[in-house]
């Protein structure tokens, strides 16, 4: 096996033991939606009471936090984390007649490539401690390092354990580069926990039915359909399997889905990924939810989830989207929030942050 080697590298495999006795800062329920309340602050994942968890907070802590109670739990992974853009995502937020900016999310690294892997490494070495036996993960990268986190995948997952490299060709994305093609692509790496992972047949519909040769699968050969005389039997199709590029467009600031986070994903997408790999009740969990996609959609699929991101608008916008999406649905799947409760989240907390009636868009 082919192993990414940088400066400083630790592997934290070797610590797996040490860490599950490591006590992080512990994270505390502070908001709760549900007609019937938990009183328990222990995480149960067994219990047929499941509530779905929204973390606020650094996603390492997250996942040291759960690494006992969550061993081998969670049936899906997603994450869309920084993509070593060099870019720190800006925003702008209207609250009534006050107008400031913030910034979303960090994605400058100062050119260190090094603490970017670091930072890789050490989650995806617990996620797959947290992934059951038939759990598999999807991570979104795009040209800036998806090389790399092939090679670190290889290395915690294992070669053979390598699905697919999904292209997400976005059409609809402008493009001013002068002196090199349109980027206008990313990548999805899947990789699975074992030979026994779930991964559900997915078919999309065509432009117009087409005329399609029948085929047989014989000794692992495919073969013509013939009749009795001979021929060569057709069927008309109407859909076809999906394959490993999927056209899905950007989504824009028009789409009721919009919620103004720099780099909101499709819900299209995500409820492929979400379908493809995962059954109802299945535990779908994504340590970098920014603006809530992957939990809207798990929630509309009936998946149960654990989410969680370090910034408080990404908090805002997933608590107010899934709310918003269950007054409409009518279909209430308890959540709750949970940090650690320090200073200054108390200060954010007790300044009604989350009730407010914010405006959020991409500072350009």
């Amino acid at each position: 096996m082919v192993k990414l080697v940088w400066e400083n590298k630790k592997d934290i495999t070797s610590k797996l033991e040490e860490l599950r006795n490591y006590n992080p800062a512990f994270f505390k329920s502070f908001e709760h939606h549900s007609f019937r309340r938990n009183q328990e602050s222990n995480i149960h994942n067994n219990s047929k009471f499941w509530v779905n968890r929204l973390f606020w907070g650094d996603n390492l802590e997250v996942l040291l936090f759960l690494l006992n109670n969550f061993k081998e739990k969670i049936d899906l992974i997603y994450i869309d984390p920084p993509f070593f853009s060099g870019t720190n995502y800006r925003i702008k937020i209207a609250e009534k007649d006050k107008f400031y900016d913030s910034i979303a999310y960090y994605d400058h690294w100062d050119k260190d490539l090094t603490s970017y892997l670091q930072m890789l490494y050490d989650r995806l070495v617990l996620f797959k401690e947290i992934l059951s036996d038939k759990g598999i993960i999807f991570i979104h990268s795009d040209w800036h390092a998806s090389h790399y986190i092939r090679l670190i995948l290889d290395e915690i997952f294992g070669e053979k354990r390598f699905i697919n490299n999904i292209i997400w060709y976005y059409y609809n994305k402008y493009s001013a580069g002068k002196k090199n093609l349109p980027r206008a692509h990313d990548n999805i790496l899947v990789y699975s926990n074992s030979n026994d992972y779930t991964f559900n047949e997915y078919r999309i519909p065509r432009k117009k039915p087409r005329k399609q040769l029948m085929r047989i699968n014989v000794d692992g050969i495919l073969k013509n359909v013939k009749d009795k005389n001979g021929h060569v039997k057709y069927r008309i199709v109407k859909d076809k399997k999906l394959d490993d590029v999927w056209k899905i467009p950007c989504l824009q600031p028009a789409s009721r889905e919009w919620t103004g986070f720099p780099t909101q994903k499709h819900h299209n997408l995500l409820e492929r990924i979400i379908k493809l790999g995962s059954n109802e009740g299945d535990l779908i969990a994504d340590f970098f939810c920014g603006s809530g996609t992957s939990l809207s959609v798990a929630d509309k699929l009936k998946r149960r989830w654990i989410g969680c991101d370090i910034s408080e608008y990404s908090i805002y916008l997933t608590r107010n989207r899934i709310l918003n999406d269950q007054k409409k649905t009518q279909n209430y799947y308890p959540f709750e929030i949970l940090t650690n409760l320090n200073e200054p989240k108390i200060k954010i907390i007790e300044s009604g942050f989350f009730e407010k009636e914010l405006s959020i868009k991409r500072k350009k």
